[in-house]
């Protein structure tokens, strides 16, 4: 197999990364790109938590930040990293799969390798929905971080629920394009319902994370006429 899914790629360098993604190639693709916007999130909310478990202020919900900063450094994290490599080298081989199919010089050996290709894209689709899972809770996390958080780094939590939210809205793109391509195989139907739950489960996050947004802009324009009361 080609030389980008021997290696893990997050020990790459950022910007080496970064120009693996931009290189035309099929991976790393669109699901490990998922992958590292809620890994992206999920530092974040990290960062809330150091800060915040330090301010006497935020006392109260110290336990809070332990919770979620267990879940994502022992739980959340792990998996997302695995999936993002995991997807970077599955995703390869079902191009390698498509390939010789259409090289394939009987009828035989095209069903087969097509069989092979669809067998494993549906490992990948799988790999999809448990990162757009994943980015569900963080997104959860991110919103009550915003609300429990130390004031001054909401931008942060805002940061990661944007991320998170980005990385499910990406894994729905991606399980319905799949799922198209799979759509005469049973592993469809049940697939289909997985999207369309965490679809309703994104709706009712995005409300509250417009909320975040109206929030904070309400939080500005009383501290512009705060200021202007005091001048």
């Amino acid at each position: 197999m080609a030389e980008l899914v021997q290696q893990q790629l997050l020990h790459l360098q950022s910007d080496q990364l970064l120009n693996r993604f931009g290189a035309g190639r099929a991976s790393p693709g669109s699901g490990s790109a998922s992958a590292l916007l809620s890994i992206l999130g999920g530092k974040m909310e990290l960062t809330v938590c150091e800060i915040s478990r330090t301010k006497p202020k935020c006392k109260s919900n110290w336990p809070d930040f332990d919770y979620i900063r267990n879940e994502i450094s022992n739980n959340i994290e792990p998996s997302l990293r695995k999936l993002f490599e995991d997807d970077a080298r599955d995703f390869e081989k079902v191009v390698e799969l498509r390939r010789l199919r259409d090289q394939a010089e009987t009828t035989e050996d095209k069903a087969a390798r097509q069989r092979e290709a669809l067998d494993l894209l549906e490992t990948t689709n799988e790999y999809a929905v448990s990162i757009a899972e994943h980015g569900l809770r963080l997104m959860e996390f991110g919103i009550l971080l915003f609300e429990i958080g130390w004031p001054p780094i909401k931008g942060d939590s805002g940061v990661a629920i944007s991320s998170s939210m980005a990385s499910v809205m990406s894994c729905i793109f991606v399980t319905n394009l799949n799922i198209k391509t799979l759509s005469r195989r049973k592993y469809a139907i049940a697939a289909k319902k997985k999207v369309d739950s965490i679809e309703s489960r994104l709706a009712l996050l995005q409300a509250k994370a417009f909320s975040c947004i109206t929030q904070s802009g309400s939080d500005a324009v009383d501290a512009i006429e705060l200021e202007f009361k005091e001048d």
